[in-house]
């Protein structure tokens, strides 16, 4: 037996998702902001695709609207399919995403799923999401394959404000390379995402966190047990713009740079991005890169431009939770 599985992603996230599909040899199809691929075995599909943000099966019926859905023999295989993934994890709760959810066909399909399945209907944020929507020849029913969304890992047991989300820093990790050789530095790092994502991918040479926030630091250290990657990095109560390291002694060098919204405020940002970009600039080796992720773009590309020896390479745009940031790769100048 085979199925249709469905990885979505944020906008800009689309041709990380492939890279990452391509790598692992698995073929697939673009679907506006998503990718289809058939494979026999879905089931350890989705904690592999770090790059995605969540993971659906989905069913196609040439039906004409969807109560028909409602139908012995579509239903059947709706009901089977939802069988099948709520007894690979633990669901509690069911999620109709849907235009028209509130209408009585949406609500009946809802809640009888639910009875079939012994889980309880909830507005938003459920277990198992289930996605209806017109298709060319019919309607797709999508139910997604674990109980959050990919993007909402695991390991994050300790949140914190701007919190990076992870499939992005995964993306960027991807941008910046992984290299078993890299000496690396994750400035200002937060709840750890960025250090984490890259850590999770394999080992460094060497690695470091730094934040001047004690309690972002714990986050980190939280968030890095629970990923049991702790014993690959250690995390320190640095400035980001004076890192007591030698100049030249980092390769890679991750930031989720404050945006002056939830972290910092603009005013602040015309000073400290310079800052924080000098003192990068002037730890990088001479294979050395960057991988900034900001929404102050104008103050970014002209912060790396007023650096002697630095350069922009390849940069994206991602839209994720109401914001639009710049995703950005800068190496030395040849």
């Amino acid at each position: 037996m085979t199925y249709t599985v469905e990885l979505t992603t944020w906008p800009g996230l689309l041709p990380a998702l492939g890279d990452e599909l391509a790598m692992r040899q698995l073929g697939y199809t673009i679907i506006d902001q998503s990718v289809q691929l058939v494979m026999r075995n879905p089931w350890n599909l989705a904690p592999r695709i770090y790059c995605a943000q969540a993971a659906f099966l989905c069913l196609s019926f040439a039906v004409p609207r969807p109560k028909a859905l409602l139908g012995q023999q579509y239903w059947d295989q709706i009901v089977a399919l939802g069988q099948q993934i709520t007894a690979e994890h633990e669901f509690a709760t069911l999620e109709l995403a849907a235009a028209g959810a509130e209408s009585a066909v949406m609500q009946r399909i809802a809640t009888t799923l639910a009875e079939r399945l012994k889980l309880r209907v909830v507005p938003s944020e459920g277990d198992l999401q289930v996605r209806i929507r017109p298709s060319p020849t019919g309607w797709d029913v999508l139910l997604r394959l674990t109980p959050r969304p990919l993007g909402t890992r695991a390991w994050r047991v300790s949140n914190y404000p701007g919190a990076l989300n992870a499939a992005v820093a995964a993306s960027m990790v991807r941008l910046a390379g992984v290299y078993a050789d890299d000496t690396i530095l994750n400035l200002a790092c937060g709840s750890g995402t960025l250090l984490i994502e890259r850590l999770r991918l394999g080992a460094a040479q060497q690695a470091w966190g730094c934040d001047t926030s004690l309690v972002a630091l714990d986050c980190t250290r939280a968030n890095m047990i629970a990923a049991n990657v702790m014993d690959l990095a250690t995390i320190h109560d640095w400035d980001a713009t004076s890192v007591p390291l030698a100049d030249g002694s980092i390769d890679l060098i991750m930031a989720d740079l404050p945006f002056g919204q939830l972290i910092g405020t603009h005013a602040n940002n015309l000073t400290l991005y310079p800052a924080i970009i000098r003192e990068a600039a002037r730890l990088l080796s001479p294979r050395g890169r960057m991988v900034l992720i900001s929404h102050e773009i104008r103050l970014l590309q002209d912060s790396v431009h007023d650096v002697p020896g630095l350069t922009i390479g390849d940069q994206f745009q991602v839209r994720v939770g109401g914001m639009s940031p710049v995703v950005m790769l800068v190496q030395r100048s040849e």
